[in-house]
């Protein structure tokens, strides 16, 4: 199992449903507020910043399969800045193997430090934001590229008809 950004889990999303078949669950975990840092409990691994996307191998996950036809995954513990932490040891995936599932550590508001946790997301929401803004800026620089370029360098193109055949080249 492994951790990916959501981007890249958008992507393998549609690219499984493209193909009508998927060997994959998906489980995505966020937390309340934003930016908790993600480990499963038992191995340590870690998967970063909430939200991450975590995968399962649909053949492993029927091997964890209970007698009420969900899926026993290992837990995982959300440690947000301030040091608070929301962790379960096992969570039941109750549906396809090859389904999509989300779960939420939600932090307790009665314990110490909630301003830096709050501050925290404000700032992982404002980086999100730039990142958004540097992406469009880029796309945009390449379309004015390719259109410039495309305008500039005209295509000309000639066919021959061989038989029943035509064949045309371009430069």
């Amino acid at each position: 199992m492994f951790a990916v950004n959501p981007r890249f889990a958008s992507l393998a999303l549609c690219c499984a449903l493209a193909c009508g078949c998927s060997t994959q669950a998906f489980l995505t975990i966020s937390s309340q507020p934003e930016g908790a840092f993600i480990t499963e409990r038992d191995t340590g691994n870690s998967y970063g910043t909430a939200p991450v996307t975590v995968f399962y191998d649909s053949a492993t996950l029927q091997k964890s399969v209970g007698p009420d036809g969900c899926y026993l995954v290992k837990g995982f513990e959300a440690r947000w800045v301030s040091g608070v932490v929301a962790a379960l040891d096992n969570i039941r995936l109750c549906g396809s193997a090859t389904g999509r599932y989300t779960i939420s550590y939600n932090r307790d508001p009665q314990q110490a430090g909630l301003d830096r946790d709050l501050q925290f997301a404000l700032q992982l929401q404002a980086v999100r934001a730039q990142q958004q803004q540097a992406a469009a800026s880029e796309a945009a620089a390449a379309a004015a590229l390719f259109s410039a370029w495309s305008i500039s360098q005209p295509i000309r193109c000639m066919s021959t008809q061989i038989g029943n055949t035509v064949q045309t080249s371009c430069r």
